[in-house]
C-alpha cells in the first residue's frame, strides 16, 4: 500500500501553462528530481545546486515556456519546458518532485508538453534523454516517440584561428534563413534570444558574398549556481551544404572566441549518423565525452550529412 497521502486521488491532477510566479518552485523541483536521479545512478558526488535565477527567469518568461502539473489543485509538483523552433518542437528539461513520483504524473506532464508542441503546429517532435534510463525510454516510446540516434557530445580544444571573420548576431531572421535550408521552416532564433536574455552567451554568424552561410549559438555560463563551465557549449549550429568545406575553419574561429571568453575549448553535439561531421570533429582533436538518445516523431531532423547541431538541456 502506498504511503503517499494523495495516492488514491491521482486522477485529480491538473495541468496549466508555466507562469513567472512558478520560478522558485520549479527551481526546487528541478534540483530535487535530478539530485535523486543522479544519486540513484551514482553520478553525483556533491549536492546538486539550484539553477541560477537568470537562467530560470529567462526560461519562464519565454513565449510558450511549458507546463506545470498540480496535485492537488494549487500545489505544483512537476514541470516540463517546451521549445518551439518553427517546424521543430522540442521537450526540454522536465521533472516530478521525488515524493510524488510513481503515480503517473510524469507520463501526464510529458503528454501535456507534447500537446503544447502539436498545438503550435510543430511537425517534428523531439527530445533527448539519458541512454541508461530504460524507464524514460519506455515512457517516451509509449507516447509515440522513437529512438533515432545518439547525440554525441564532443569536447576539446581545436586549433585556434589566427584571425576571425564572424559577426555577433543581435536580431533579425538570419538564423532562420540558414537553418531552414537544412530543415524546412526550422527557426533556432529563440535559442539565440534566450542566451541574450540570460546574458549567458552569444551567437556567431559567418557570411560569404553578402549571404549568411553558418552560425553557432554558444553558451558561456553554466545553468546551475556554483558550477564551473570551462568550455563553450554549442546549443545550436548550422552551415549551408555548399560551405561545409569551411566548417573546420569556423570551428577554429569558435576556439579563438572561446579563448577570448576565458574558456578552454568547445563542446559540440553531433548526431551519430552525421558521419562526415563526426569524423571532422574527431580529426580536429575533440573527444566524445557524453551521450544522449534523441527520440522523435515526424520527419528526420536534417539530412545525414548536414552540418546541423542542436542540444536543449533546458
Amino acid at each position: 500500500m502506498s504511503t503517499n497521502p494523495y495516492a488514491s486521488d491521482a486522477s485529480s491532477h491538473s495541468i496549466r501553462p508555466i507562469v513567472p510566479a512558478d520560478l522558485e518552485i520549479i527551481r526546487e523541483i528541478d534540483r530535487d528530481a535530478f539530485e535523486t536521479y543522479r544519486r540513484e545512478h551514482r553520478q553525483l558526488k556533491h549536492n546538486l545546486q539550484l539553477r541560477s535565477l537568470e537562467n530560470m527567469d529567462a526560461a519562464v518568461r519565454r513565449e510558450n515556456p511549458g507546463v506545470v502539473i498540480e496535485w492537488p489543485s494549487g500545489h505544483v509538483v512537476g514541470y516540463c519546458f517546451t521549445h518551439i523552433w518553427g517546424s521543430l518542437g522540442w521537450l526540454g528539461t522536465l521533472g516530478i518532485a521525488p515524493r510524488y513520483q510513481g503515480f503517473g504524473l510524469g507520463r501526464a506532464i510529458v503528454a501535456a508538453g507534447l500537446d503544447v508542441l502539436r498545438q503550435n503546429c510543430c511537425r517534428i517532435l523531439a527530445l533527448e534523454t539519458m541512454p541508461e534510463s530504460g524507464k524514460n525510454l519506455a515512457l517516451y516510446t509509449r507516447l509515440g516517440l522513437e529512438a533515432r540516434q545518439l547525440t554525441l557530445l564532443c569536447q576539446g580544444s581545436p586549433r585556434a584561428a589566427p584571425q576571425t571573420h564572424f559577426e555577433i548576431w543581435s536580431e533579425g531572421r538570419v538564423l532562420r534563413d540558414i537553418a531552414s535550408c537544412l530543415l524546412p521552416d526550422l527557426d533556432p532564433t529563440p535559442a539565440a534570444k534566450w542566451l541574450i536574455q540570460e546574458e549567458a552567451g552569444e551567437t556567431l554568424i559567418w557570411w560569404a558574398n553578402g549571404t549568411p552561410v553558418a552560425f553557432a549559438a554558444l553558451r558561456a555560463l553554466p545553468r546551475r549556481l556554483e558550477s564551473m563551465q570551462a568550455f563553450l557549449t554549442v546549443e545550436a549550429a548550422a552551415c549551408l551544404p555548399e560551405f561545409a568545406h569551411l566548417w573546420p575553419s569556423y570551428l577554429s574561429e569558435m576556439q579563438t572566441y572561446a579563448r577570448s571568453q576565458g574558456k578552454i575549448g568547445v563542446v559540440l553535439p553531433v548526431n551519430a549518423r552525421q558521419t562526415h561531421l563526426l569524423h571532422a570533429t574527431l580529426d580536429a582533436g575533440l573527444q566524445i565525452v557524453h551521450t544522449r538518445v534523441q527520440m522523435a516523431s515526424g520527419d528526420p531532423i536534417g539530412a545525414p550529412d548536414a552540418i546541423l547541431m542542436m542540444t536543449l538541456a533546458m
